[in-house]
């Protein structure tokens, strides 16, 4: 999360156990002190490790607030470490190791199977030695800031093991627990401030469209039935996270038939409208996992005709992008909706420029949590409404305006469509 310059990514995460500071004070930066990264132990039966740096390069270990203090949020970043000995090293090593063990390298010499692991024992010393000294690592920076006030953490690690680093060092640092906050725990978490949990509980898939023709096979070729509701291979982890690929539709149809208009709910945004232009690209998959997925990229994809006929077919977001407009900021991103995560997130100017790099930092973190506030109070609306009784009536609006989408451009330049299985 390059808070300097750049655009943005990040997924979300939240306080789930543990004591969270309410500010960041003396005893913050001795933690992140305590817990700076530490390059030495990486090497020696120690794949990686990962620590804390203030932030401004790769080795700034010099923490304190005017680095990582801001009003009610943390900034630093995550530096990982590991072993990334080049495969070409490894091979020469080794071979160099057998030349030595026939004596040169002219030696004709045949070696023995024993000969053959003791030349690999000794080229992994070598290189093993290597690593101790420093050499042949591959660094990663990652961009943490902590929502003290709302207990949310954005960080870019959306990969599983960069979330698991990410995670360990948390707890080790702070005494907290953090988990994923996707599209299906933050539903859960939703529901119960609203007091709507029983209503989640007895939700099920949505599905605005017949199933497709198309008959589907297991994995192993046999026909496997279709059932009336999808059951999409990508939420097998929480079957709530297709929850983010309804709020992405949710979002497509407010574009299409509201002006664009979506209600804002809490946050601060109380009675405050959102502003939002579907663009650049959007990405669907089939939700009962037949017809496969499609790609298109355009200034205004969701008016394709081939959008169209994806979410007549069954098809349903997994992706897009959004300009998102809220009083007087506006920000360009592109959303994935079962996991909730952000990417390319452009920040807006400020009115004036930053007389000092602090301020233009302070500017650019007020505006991510600004935009992160604006993305959960929609998310929050969306559940308001499919958690209530007037849902299936939606449902229906939202079912006939995708039985009777045009199959005119309607004015956005085509571009190349991308299939994918």
């Amino acid at each position: 999360m390059p808070m300097s310059q750049g655009s943005i990514s990040y997924v979300r995460a939240r306080i789930d156990s543990g004591s969270a500071p309410s500010e960041v004070d003396a005893g913050v930066i001795k933690v992140l002190c305590k817990n700076a990264i530490r390059p030495d132990a990486c090497g020696n039966g120690t794949p990686s490790t990962s620590g804390w740096i203030a932030g401004r390069h790769l080795f700034d270990t010099d923490f304190g607030w005017e680095v990582n203090g801001f009003s009610g949020a943390l900034l630093a970043e995550m530096r990982t470490d590991s072993v990334a000995v080049p495969p070409a090293i490894r091979r020469a090593y080794r071979a160099q190791a057998e030349e030595e063990a026939r004596g040169g390298r002219d030696a004709s010499r045949a070696l023995s199977r024993a000969d053959r692991l003791e030349a690999r024992d000794r080229a992994e010393q070598r290189w093993m030695t290597e690593v101790g000294d420093g050499r042949w690592r591959r660094h990663a920076q990652r961009g943490v800031l902590w929502d003290l006030d709302r207990g949310v953490v954005l960080a870019p690690v959306e990969s599983e093991s960069a979330f698991s680093q990410f995670k360990g060092l948390f707890q080790e640092s702070f005494g907290c627990s953090v988990v994923r906050d996707a599209a299906g725990a933050r539903a859960a978490v939703e529901a119960a401030a609203m007091g709507l949990s029983y209503s989640l509980r007895d939700a099920a898939l949505d599905a605005f469209v017949a199933p497709p023709a198309r008959g589907a096979t297991d994995n192993e070729g046999a026909p496997r039935p279709l059932t009336e509701r999808p059951d999409p291979a990508w939420a097998a982890g929480d079957p709530l996270d297709y929850f983010g690929n309804t709020f992405l539709l949710w979002l497509w149809w407010h574009c299409e038939c509201a002006e664009g208009l979506v209600a804002l709910d809490g946050d601060g945004y109380s009675e405050k409208h959102a502003a939002i232009v579907a663009e650049r690209l959007v990405d669907l998959d089939c939700a009962w996992g037949v017809t496969g997925a499609i790609s298109l990229r355009a200034d205004a994809p969701t008016r394709m005709p081939e959008a169209g006929r994806a979410l007549q077919g069954g098809k349903i977001p997994r992706r897009m992008g959004f300009t998102i407009a809220v009083d007087s900021h506006q920000w360009r991103c592109t959303v994935h909706g079962d996991r909730m995560a952000v990417s390319g997130l452009a920040l807006p100017a400020p009115y004036e420029p930053a007389k000092s790099l602090r301020e233009a930092i302070e500017h650019r973190v007020e505006s991510v949590l600004a935009f992160d506030r604006a993305v959960s109070a929609m998310y929050r609306a969306f559940l308001r409404q499919r958690l209530s009784p007037s849902w299936e009536s939606q449902k229906a609006e939202i079912s006939r305006w995708i039985a009777q989408r045009t199959l005119s451009a309607g004015g956005a330049r085509r571009v190349p469509v991308a299939h994918r299985r």
